[in-house]
């Protein structure tokens, strides 16, 4: 079984629909992060309802539930703040019915997905210099065949054995200095993963950024992925 992975998308609907026209699944896996940063929260949340897509909660998801941003920088705050403004009640409602772990096993094969990391599932940021001992340590400590994370907008694959752990990076807002969306295609029963990135309208985003008079680095920062 072949599955699409997404993370990250922070109300890019630009990136989000570029990305879903390359996937043909009737299943999809999402590691949080839906909202925040971008302009389409609610156009981002109706396409994830429509796929009926499995996810967890994101750390700016939380904040969006929760109205807490006291660990955001001034630039998530203030979108975070405008988010909360414009999202729809029943949009609350689907991201406050997110789960922070959840546990899939397709025949067989154990899947655990975070957006953070097992221990903290909401904000623990695991990068691709992460200690193999650690990472192996996040794969027994869950009984898991294959981890999944996000949160770090930087895509990367490790394999351990006959065991996978995969972050597909971010749909949205990359950070690894590559400015196409990112996202990520699982083979569950060969525990393998590929990366995929596929180019999206930065202008377009850019123009509603300036339009909602929200801050400009976050438009800025996307045409160098940083």
């Amino acid at each position: 079984m072949i599955l699409p992975v997404i993370s990250d998308i922070h109300s890019n609907l630009s990136a989000l629909e570029r990305v879903l026209e390359k996937i043909d699944s009737d299943r999809v896996l999402c590691c949080g992060d839906i909202v925040g940063y971008y302009t389409q929260p609610n156009e981002c949340i109706e396409k994830l309802r429509q796929l009926k897509a499995i996810s967890v909660t994101g750390n700016h998801d939380l904040a969006c539930v929760t109205g807490d941003v006291s660990g955001f920088n001034r630039y998530a705050k203030e979108s975070m703040q405008w988010t909360r403004k414009i999202i729809k009640d029943r949009n609350i409602e689907f991201l406050r019915d997110l789960k922070r772990k959840i546990q899939i096993k397709i025949d067989s094969v154990n899947i655990m997905m975070v957006h953070g990391s097992p221990g903290d599932p909401v904000s623990e940021y695991i990068f691709p210099s992460t200690t193999d001992s650690t990472l192996k340590s996040f794969l027994e400590s869950e009984n898991a065949d294959i981890l999944i994370m996000g949160h770090t907008h930087v895509p990367f694959i490790r394999k351990f054995g006959d065991k996978l752990v995969l972050n597909p990076g971010s749909v949205g807002q990359p950070r690894d200095g590559n400015s196409k969306a990112s996202f990520a295609f699982l083979d569950v029963l060969a525990k393998e993963a590929v990366i995929y990135r596929v180019k999206y309208d930065i202008d377009e985003v850019v123009t509603a950024l300036e339009d909602e008079k929200l801050p400009s680095f976050l438009g800025e920062r996307l045409y160098s992925g940083i």
